[in-house]
């Protein structure tokens, strides 16, 4: 085996993935002065909402007042840095979003990163988990110039699919109604004088009759996000199968792809409007929306969502419906933000997995229900659960512990000192757009 120059290379703390969860958590960890690195699959940051073009950072925003911020911190420090640079979207979307270009998240990931002193390896794939019996003491990864075993005090798994948890053991669900995958696409030159909520009208009603006469075999939405004037995304293609199977991935990234041109040709021939629209890009990777769950020292549930939990340990809260893509070939609109519950508050029970030590979990993968995860799975609530699990590392490197020994009233403090939310008392009501 060729081993990388990096090989063997030793830090406090390594964050694997950087997405929401994982640019919070190395940000989080590297301000408390921990030597942090974060390893990367992809050549630049941003996770789902760049490669996956889900540009909306939603659950920032209070669902039911979107006057009021749920998630802070990291998370305010980021879009501070979208808007310097003119990454923040036109206002006419949905309010409960934060609409962002993707690629102006790229590049304020980037300079967020290495202002705090971050250490960043881009391309660079997770392949194994690195164990001293029950312990992880770092991953390995793949490199251009050969694998590298890479050493830590604590690691973060913010991979969205948990996979170091999976190589390091971890117990996990995989749920049978796994949630749709979708390939977003962003469509150019059309007419540039409706708003959103009238793209989302006429583009529906067109796909509904595409479908009723056969032109297209499925289709969720569709939902409409516009970067610009005369330029939208769709959010409307549906494919099924498990993201962690590596075949049944592969077959649903060729499907999803067909779906895009049928889908594009039916509503270019039907909406007015589109007659002269092209396709300008379409998504690096299909939006996986739900893959393992990891089992943590709290699983939180559905009643929790939707009853304003609190708890003693709380680090963050959620904010989004019980959003539920189906897997049945329902087609259309499923219910999921007719009534959006209230924010609740997420333990940092949460993200500490079973039967493992100097292990984290944070974003999409954390101990949740089904159900639960349908609400905690977005890109804000990712912020948040990633910033606790970041400081949450630098805490155990710095002190010798692990994860599961955490003081938490010095966590949350340490998190309030980097202007994080951690509980239901701390709903902000500053600007958020």
């Amino acid at each position: 085996m060729k081993l990388s120059a990096l090989d063997g290379t030793a830090f406090d703390v390594i964050v694997c993935g950087a997405g929401s969860a994982g640019i919070a958590a190395s940000v989080g960890s590297a301000r408390l002065g921990a030597s942090t690195l974060l390893v990367e699959r992809y050549g630049f940051c941003g996770g789902a909402s760049a490669a996956a073009a889900v540009h909306s950072l939603d659950a920032i925003r209070n669902c039911r007042d979107t006057s009021k911020r749920v998630v802070a911190g990291v998370a305010a420090d980021l879009l501070e840095e979208l808007r310097s640079i003119g990454g923040m979207a036109i206002a006419d979307n949905a309010p409960e979003t934060l609409v962002v270009h993707p690629e102006h998240l790229k590049v304020a990931g980037d300079r967020l990163l290495k202002r705090t002193g971050v250490q960043v390896l881009y391309h660079a794939l997770v392949v194994d988990a690195i164990m001293d019996h029950n312990r992880a003491v770092g991953v390995e990864v793949a490199l251009r110039d050969g694998r590298a075993r890479l050493r830590a005090r604590v690691v973060v798994d913010a991979t969205g699919d948990g996979d170091v948890a999976f190589f390091a053991g971890v117990p996990f669900t995989l749920d049978p109604g796994l949630q749709a995958l979708t390939h977003w696409f962003r469509i150019g030159n059309l007419r540039a004088d409706r708003n959103w909520r009238e793209w989302e009208d006429v583009c529906r009603a067109a796909a509904q009759d595409a479908f009723r006469l056969g032109e297209i075999r499925v289709f969720g939405g569709p939902w409409v996000i516009r970067l610009a004037a005369g330029e939208i995304t769709l959010n409307t293609t549906r494919v099924y199968g498990n993201p962690v199977d590596p075949a049944a991935l592969t077959a649903a990234e060729m499907d999803a792809r067909e779906q895009v041109l049928a889908i594009f040709e039916a509503l270019r021939r039907r909406v007015p409007g589109l007659e002269e629209s092209y396709i300008l890009c379409g998504a690096t990777q299909l939006h996986v929306r739900e893959s393992r769950i990891i089992a943590g020292e709290y699983v939180l549930t559905e009643h929790d969502v939707l009853n304003q939990a609190r708890f003693d340990d709380a680090i963050g809260l959620g904010a989004w419906p019980i959003d539920i893509h189906p897997t049945d070939g329902f087609v259309g609109v499923h219910p999921h933000k007719e009534n959006p519950p209230a924010p609740y508050e997420i333990p940092y029970r949460c993200l500490v997995p079973l039967g493992i030590e100097s292990l984290l979990v944070a974003g999409r993968p954390i101990s949740t229900t089904h159900r639960a995860h349908g609400s905690t799975r977005i890109q804000g609530t990712s912020l948040a659960t990633g910033h606790a699990a970041g400081i949450a590392a630098a805490l155990c490197a710095a002190g010798g512990i692990t994860p599961r020994r955490v003081d938490v009233s010095e966590l949350r403090s340490r998190l309030l000192d980097q202007g994080a939310i951690v509980s239901l008392d701390g709903q902000s009501s500053a600007e958020v757009g």
